[in-house]
């Protein structure tokens, strides 16, 4: 059985408790994220099988009409997305070049992320999530360039054009900037 995410992204804190616990007692999900984000926003992601996650989040959204800033399910996820909520990567000898992309809400940047790691044999080594960084979301992958190009460039086909900041391929990082911000 594959394993299915979904996740809504509330305009308000209250309110997005509120749903959250509504969602929760109606299907059988696990909470993987459950958190007041910047500025002033609330998000809920769950994970478990596709029926339950649909109709969780299918609630949700009916509950939280007005209040929604952003959703998605998305079947089939990826371990490493799991992992780096957790923040836990797969640890890589070297990395030589490296993809970044920065969204404007955390639902559309992990839609983008999904989209990614699908697209391309790309190694999640980063993720942040909106905190200190004014609800957005980061994201950094490793791997070789044409991988990174063809990725970065899919990931754009998942969401609408004003929800991407910006994104870049680097290759050929600097180490300094690897220990920074990655290890």
């Amino acid at each position: 059985m594959n394993k299915s995410i979904g996740a809504i992204e509330f305009k308000s804190i209250a309110k997005g408790i509120e749903v959250s616990n509504e969602m929760i007692k109606k299907s059988s999900v696990d909470v993987l994220y459950l958190k007041s984000i910047c500025p002033g926003k609330f998000l809920i992601i769950v994970g478990g099988e596709t029926s339950y996650i649909n109709e969780c989040v299918d609630y949700g959204i009916k509950l939280g009409e007005g209040y929604i800033v952003d959703n998605f399910v998305i079947n089939a996820i990826s371990q490493e997305i799991l992992d780096g909520f957790k923040n836990k990567y797969q640890k890589l000898d070297s990395i030589v070049s490296i993809g970044v992309v920065e969204s404007s809400k955390i639902c559309a940047g992990i839609k983008m992320l999904d989209k990614t790691l699908k697209s391309g044999d790309l190694v999640l080594v980063k993720l942040q999530l909106s905190f200190a960084i004014g609800g957005k979301l980061v994201y950094i992958v490793a791997g070789d360039l044409s991988s990174l190009e063809y990725a970065l460039k899919e990931s754009e086909n998942v969401v609408r054009e004003k929800e991407v900041i910006y994104k870049t391929v680097i290759p050929s990082v600097d180490s300094q900037i690897i220990k920074s911000l990655i290890k």
